[in-house]
């Protein structure tokens, strides 16, 4: 909950559900009508890096950027999210299955912040998570709320789905991944709570043939794909051959960053240091133009940590 005698210093400034609205890339009439009570209990105060402060952090970015240290994405990262989900998956357990216990690691605690392609440091140590929390439940009912089942494939540690539980207890959820820790998250939380979720085993890489969608059903990515790098056919392949109703991608797009934009550059060029998803967005444009799909929404969303903003998104449907 915000100090409401803080709230208001002159030293701060308040990213208020008008800004949150611009950020998302809808209405404030629409964010509040879906997300108000869960805004007010949150604290978005923040300030400005300004000055040598600033030219610090940029430097800090650039010699990050330019490490002989930095890894990169692709296949051979496996093993990495192996470990990383099975320590989700060992603290959910241990915790008696508390959910809270699923928020992935990367979400980084009293850090400085990309926020409308500005540096600043939140007062809230969970300023990039609970805005997160907020986009996805307003972005979930929006486009969720008409169909059947919902899949998430690269569910990492089913934290959206556990979400998405609470919020749909009647739809049909499927979280699929290609390490065995995600798939045992899915199954502990189906068979602790009760909920109508199940998954299984995807690889973005290989695709299984065998598995088919539901009729009615929808399905998203959230920051999945950065790990395919420009190798993003054998996925589009396998949903247009399914064809669900909807498909929502929440990932870092290189095509909208700007390169006369110096904190747009950065991350431009630390998404092609890392080999982030690469061409992914201009295929899509590429299918709507030979009428295999129709593109209902673009939207470069200017928020992330330090580096880039991994929470645009691309909403998308297959023409049957």
């Amino acid at each position: 909950m915000r100090n409401t005698n803080l709230s208001h210093s002159k030293n701060f400034l308040d990213l208020t559900s008008r800004d949150l609205a611009r950020l998302f890339g809808t209405t404030q009439k629409e964010l509040q009508t879906y997300c108000r009570d869960l805004i007010a209990t949150f604290d978005f105060r923040y300030r400005k890096f300004e000055g040598e402060e600033r030219d610090q952090l940029i430097l800090q970015v650039l010699t990050h950027i330019n490490s002989e240290e930095l890894t990169v994405a692709g296949q051979k990262r496996q093993s990495d999210w192996q470990i990383g989900w099975n320590e989700n998956l060992q603290e959910f357990i241990d915790s008696g299955y508390d959910v809270g216990k699923l928020v992935p690691k990367y979400f980084k605690k009293n850090v400085p912040v990309r926020l409308n392609r500005d540096y600043v440091m939140p007062v809230n140590e969970n300023f990039v998570l609970d805005v997160t929390k907020i986009f996805r439940s307003w972005l979930f009912q929006k486009y969720f709320e008409n169909t059947e089942s919902i899949y998430e494939f690269g569910c990492g540690s089913a934290f959206h789905l556990a979400f998405l539980s609470s919020l749909y207890p009647k739809k049909k959820l499927f979280g699929f991944d290609w390490v065995e820790p995600s798939q045992e998250i899915v199954r502990l939380l189906a068979q602790h709570y009760g909920w109508s979720i199940q998954g299984g085993k995807f690889d973005f890489f290989h695709p299984d043939e065998d598995l088919k969608i539901e009729s009615n059903s929808a399905v998203f990515t959230f920051g999945a794909l950065e790990q395919i790098g420009k190798n993003h056919g054998p996925f589009l392949d396998f949903l247009l051959k399914n064809c669900p109703e909807l498909c929502i991608n929440i990932e870092g797009l290189s095509e909208l960053y700007e390169e006369d934009n110096l904190l747009d550059y950065l991350a431009l060029k630390y998404h092609k240091r890392r080999q982030y998803l690469d061409g992914y967005l201009t295929r899509l444009r590429e299918l709507e133009k030979e009428a295999k799909i129709e593109i209902i929404k673009v939207h470069h969303q200017f928020f992330g940590n330090l580096f880039d903003d991994p929470h645009s998104y691309v909403i998308w449907k297959p023409k049957k």
